[in-house]
């Protein structure tokens, strides 16, 4: 039970504390990648965090060390007690639904973007101006992309209309750069955890941050050509569009944060930084462990 109360304690530190002082820190605007790795280690040790636990819980009866305690099992040396059955119940349960919610996700979104792009083929226009993206006869300036194996950049009339020429090539950077590093990926898990958890205030700021940081990502892609004023400016006359569901925009949450990190770009954070960040990553993602290694000590 001593791995019990170790994982309960670390599940307890990563939902009610983590979040909201990572969310509220400053360096990860100068490092968005190894801060949403960081955010994903913490999403991913949260999930195994729950199972562990359950099955900490189910063996705790049978043996010292989980090992022990699963050899015991299966020697027919012990008689399951009904609150081990609970807690192993508990764990199946537990992630039944979380395959359950990642895969009715994954499902829905693939859905959505496979009608839009159905309908962006069926109603947009190709611009010989706007190589490689479609054009929709909308006056909100809008830009955005369908992610997946057959990817579209759809801009709007509107954007057409309201961006220079310069503005709009560094907005279809950004999009591309979505499509390129495929981050949609990394958004699906967090956004299927909002909708299943709308309440948690834990899984609400990751969804919100992890989306920002793409954003960023995004933008640091398109900045290698072009010009970063013309990108903040172009991010400010788009910020009003409404992007579908499913897509990647980057009229998102965030766009004032940055437009001005754009235009004043934060110092880099060190190697020396960046390594710490990735081996506390490493180190959330291996806080699950502690139920079998705790038992040990």
């Amino acid at each position: 039970m001593l791995g019990a109360a170790a994982l309960i304690a670390a599940a307890l530190v990563l939902l009610a504390r983590v979040p909201d002082r990572l969310a509220a820190a400053g360096w990860p605007t100068r490092c968005p990648l190894e801060a949403l790795v960081l955010w994903q280690s913490l999403g991913l040790a949260a999930g195994l965090l729950s199972l562990e636990l359950a099955l900490t819980v189910a063996l705790a009866p049978y043996g010292a060390t989980q090992v022990g305690a699963a050899r015991a099992l299966l020697d027919g040396g012990e008689r399951p007690t009904w609150w081990s059955l609970v807690a192993g119940a508990v764990g199946l349960l537990l992630l039944g639904r979380l395959l359950q919610v990642l895969l009715d996700s994954v499902v829905r979104t693939l859905r959505a973007r496979r009608r839009h792009r159905q309908l962006v083929d069926l109603l947009a226009t190709r611009n010989p101006l706007v190589r490689g993206a479609s054009v929709l006869e909308h006056d909100l300036p809008v830009a955005y992309c369908l992610p997946g194996l057959r990817p579209r950049v759809v801009v709007s009339q509107g954007a057409l209309l309201t961006l220079s020429g310069p503005e709009l090539e560094a907005v279809l950077a950004h999009e591309q750069a979505h499509v390129d590093q495929r981050h949609d990926l990394v958004v699906l898990p967090f956004a299927a955890l909002r909708a299943t958890l709308p309440a948690s205030r834990a899984v609400c700021t990751a969804s919100q941050e992890v989306a920002l940081l793409v954003e960023m990502l995004a933008d640091d892609r398109a900045a290698r050509s072009h010009d970063r004023t013309v990108l903040a400016r172009a991010l400010y006359k788009v910020g009003s569009g409404r992007p579908p569901q499913g897509s990647l925009a980057a009229a998102d949450r965030g766009v004032l944060l940055r437009a001005e990190r754009l235009l004043d770009p934060p110092p880099p954070l060190p190697a020396s930084a960046r390594a710490l960040v990735l081996a506390a990553a490493a180190g959330t993602a291996a806080l699950p462990l502690l139920g079998l290694v705790v038992p040990l000590l």
